[in-house]
C-alpha cells in the first residue's frame, strides 16, 4: 500500500461486490431477526474483518459507486482497540497506532475477505443466519 492510501480517516469501504450481503444480513425494519441478525453494517463490517483476520485473508475492496461506506465516528472504543489490535498483529509494529488512515485500510481488507467466510457460513448453509451465527461463534 502507498502513504497516499493511509490518509482516509474517515470512512471504511465496503467493496461494491458484496454489499448485497450487508444488505441481507442488516436488519431492516421489515426483516425478522432470525434472517437478518446484524443490525448495522458497522457490526457487520467489524464481524467480517474478525473472520478476515482469523482466517488470514485480506484483498483490498475495489471502491465503485454501489459499495457503501462505514463512517469511523460510529466505530465504538471497543470496535477501535479490537481494529488497533488487529493493525499491531497484522504490521507487528505498535508505531501503526500513529497511522490511524492504515488501521482502517487494515481492517478493510480483513473485512473485504471476511465477508465472503461470513455469507458462506451464514447465506450458503441451511438454516436461518442468526442461527448460523450461534452456531458458527460456538463452535
Amino acid at each position: 500500500m502507498s502513504e497516499g492510501e493511509f490518509t482516509r480517516t474517515d470512512r471504511v469501504y465496503i467493496d461494491e461486490g458484496v454489499i448485497d450481503v450487508y444488505r441481507q444480513l442488516k436488519k431492516e425494519a421489515n426483516n425478522e431477526v432470525e434472517q437478518a441478525p446484524f443490525d448495522t453494517y458497522k457490526d457487520l463490517f467489524m464481524f467480517a474483518a474478525c473472520m478476515g483476520f482469523e482466517n488470514g485473508r485480506r484483498t483490498k475492496p475495489r471502491k465503485g459507486n454501489n459499495g457503501g461506506e462505514v463512517p469511523s465516528k460510529v466505530f465504538t472504543e471497543d470496535d477501535l482497540a479490537i481494529l488497533k489490535a488487529i493493525a499491531i498483529a497484522e504490521t507487528g509494529d505498535v508505531e501503526v497506532l500513529n497511522r490511524f488512515g492504515e488501521v482502517l485500510a487494515i481492517a478493510e481488507e480483513y473485512a473485504n475477505a471476511g465477508i465472503y467466510e461470513v455469507k458462506s457460513s451464514l447465506l450458503d448453509e441451511r438454516g436461518r443466519p442468526l442461527w448460523n451465527l450461534v452456531h458458527l461463534i460456538g463452535d
